[in-house]
């Protein structure tokens, strides 16, 4: 499920690692992505790459839903200088987590990465993306307040407020939504650990 989730989110233009599944004699195989907070240099030895967690950035309890996208969005906005195209990123990661029916959205599942070489932060690459409901039923972090059921009237509000314009917030969402949505379905009567 996960793999086929990775790849429906690059699918949506969300960036994502590389990833892969294993064989196994036991079961359909593994799931395995790179690891994206190592360099590999010249000389062949690891460099880390500086990452941190939202929840890290903004000391939050993430096992407690205690965000919404619209400080993701300002988030993203204030460490990436405004940088258009990861604000989109972002957005469109929110809408594949709606879409997708992906409710373990929770600040430790979003990153940034620093480059020292560029002086800049970046949005890592998305991981843990499944079909997720949470024991709560609803998103960990919610879209313009709503966790329960979020739909199109919150989702061009985040955007919107972020200052992406309602156009291309709306060409975004639908994009993703006819992409993600068949593929929550797939996965809706699939026995999760949180039933």
């Amino acid at each position: 499920m996960e793999k086929a989730y990775m790849d429906c989110a690059q699918q949506c233009g969300i960036i994502v690692p590389e990833t892969r599944l294993l064989p196994s004699r036991r079961c359909s195989g593994y799931f395995a992505a790179r690891r994206f907070d190592r360099t590999l240099l010249p000389d062949g030895s690891l460099q880390r790459v500086h990452m941190l967690t939202v929840a890290a950035i903004l000391e939050l309890d993430w096992r407690a839903p205690s965000l919404d996208y619209h400080a993701l969005m300002k988030l993203t906005r204030i460490l990436c200088r405004d940088r258009k195209s990861e604000l989109e990123q972002m957005f469109r990661r929110m809408c594949f987590n709606v879409f997708a029916h992906n409710r373990d959205d929770h600040s430790k599942n979003f990153s940034f990465l620093y480059h020292e070489e560029t002086d800049q932060w970046t949005l890592s690459p998305a991981y843990d993306l499944t079909f997720s409901s949470t024991y709560y039923g609803e998103h960990t972090t919610s879209v313009d307040g709503n966790g329960r059921n979020p739909g199109l009237k919150e989702i061009l509000s985040v955007g919107k407020k972020a200052g992406l314009s309602a156009a291309r917030c709306r060409q975004i969402a639908e994009e993703i939504y006819d992409k993600a949505a068949p593929l929550a379905s797939k996965f809706s009567n699939f026995p999760h650990p949180e039933s």
